[in-house]
């Protein structure tokens, strides 16, 4: 008994090929050939194109944060100099200013020790001049109180 399937024939356990096989084999070719000009190429090309620009985008995120990075890096070095040169700046004035507080402390210091010396100098004449004073009034009350004392006058020496 022989039952055709898709062009094969089984005759009691024996495969015969027949012509339906043959048109069947090249029409599958035939489709193959068709398919891969008309859907697979095309839709390859579309992946590859995918592909190539998600690749390209890729690379220009990878360059762009290279860049981003490099600025980064750039602005942290520029930072830090600035952070460096604005506390030799702070560090300067303070010297400065310490240097013009020890300046002026000594000038204070000097006009201090001047109006010292001159009042020094003006309490020592004036003391000169009281004790000179005190000894023309000692002798005064001296004259006096012996010219009473002796009921006759009584010079007053040292004039």
């Amino acid at each position: 008994m022989t039952t055709p399937i898709f062009g094969l024939a089984l005759k009691e356990g024996v495969l015969s090929i027949d012509g339906s096989f043959l048109f069947i084999f090249f029409s599958i070719l035939l489709l193959i050939y068709i398919l891969n000009h008309t859907l697979f190429k095309p839709i390859n090309r579309v992946l590859d194109e995918r592909e190539s620009l998600g690749a390209g985008r890729i690379g220009e995120a990878r360059r762009m944060l290279g860049e981003y990075e490099e600025r980064l890096k750039r602005y942290e070095s520029q930072l830090r100099d600035a952070r460096g040169e604005a506390y030799q700046r702070l560090e300067a004035g303070r010297r400065e200013a310490t240097l013009e507080r020890q300046r002026m402390i000594a000038e204070v210091k000097a006009e201090t020790t001047a109006r010292i010396d001159a009042a020094k100098h003006e309490i020592a004449e004036q003391a000169a001049g009281a004790k000179k004073n005190l000894e023309k009034e000692a002798r005064a009350m001296a004259a006096t109180i012996s010219s009473q004392i002796l009921r006759r006058s009584v010079s007053a020496g040292g004039d």
